[in-house]
């Protein structure tokens, strides 16, 4: 490793955790920098109930050479256990997916990027596109 950055991808249920486990994998690769995942389940779900899709994260996780954090939000905002998460783990570089929130969600909930901004002091916020359908290809970082 050439550097101190530590990259850590946050993911939840939906359908774009594997893209953005990728997408964190090929930045891991280029700054030659460990990466985690932080995968944010549902309070209201069981264990068993998640197993298949936890077994499906901890898989493209070994592909990608990645450590895999499974947490439950239980009585936390998200943003929350993000932040604490990232902190816990020094890490430098934060990427999530695009939130599907609704301009409407945004005015009346506040928006989930800026709350997360004003919780990670010096950490690099990533945001993916989950609309992105093409192949993720390596992406050149001036280093």
């Amino acid at each position: 490793m050439t550097n101190d950055e530590k990259l850590m991808v946050c993911i939840s249920c939906g359908p774009n955790g594997e893209k953005l486990i990728d997408r964190g994998g090929q930045l891991a690769e280029v700054l030659e920098s460990p990466l985690y995942v932080l995968a944010v389940t549902p309070s209201g779900k069981s264990e068993t109930e998640l197993q298949p899709r936890i077994a499906s994260w901890q898989a493209k996780c070994s592909e990608q050479g990645a450590t895999l954090i499974v947490r439950q939000p239980e009585h936390q905002k998200i943003t929350e256990l993000i932040a604490k998460t990232a902190k816990d783990h020094g890490i430098t570089q934060l990427i999530i997916g695009q939130c599907g929130q609704t301009r409407w969600q945004e005015i009346m909930q506040g928006s989930i990027v800026n709350e997360l901004l004003k919780r990670i002091e010096d950490i690099d916020l990533h945001v993916v596109s989950v609309e992105r359908n093409d192949v993720l290809t390596p992406v050149s970082v001036g280093v």
